[in-house]
């Protein structure tokens, strides 16, 4: 922590030793992200709000979750509905539910298009 003169605010800044980072994963080679972000629903720690991309194009046909001890695997069901018909290249936003088997806890919500996690809090983005 650290003072500058004529400014009341401290500064924090942290040292992280280098061996404590680690890469950030890759995505999967032709992968793409479906779901954005994710936050809990207010009083349900088992149901998660999510925030997904789709084309412009794609018809939705709900969210789905993959779960184990240690992660949650989440998807959008879509599909191409105008197959081989010109599209605009278009991504709509929008946010859906899904009810986890039990609380998220300290579980990892990880996207199933790039393998990526997927960050917590819908407002990041």
């Amino acid at each position: 922590m650290f003072t500058v003169e004529g400014v009341e605010q401290r500064k924090v800044h942290m040292a992280v030793d280098p061996s404590a980072v680690t890469a950030r994963p890759e995505r999967i080679p032709g992968g793409t992200e479906e779901v954005m972000a994710f936050d809990l629903v207010a009083g349900k720690a088992d149901e998660l709000l999510r925030r997904y991309g789709f084309g412009a194009c794609d018809t939705v046909r709900g969210p789905r979750a993959y779960e184990t001890d240690q992660l949650v695997v989440v998807d959008i069901d879509e599909e191409d509905s105008i197959a081989g018909e010109p599209c605009p290249a278009i991504l709509k936003a929008a946010t859906t539910t899904v009810t986890l088997a039990r609380p998220l806890g300290d579980r990892l919500v990880l996207d199933s298009g790039t393998g990526l996690p997927v960050l917590r809090g819908l407002n990041r983005r």
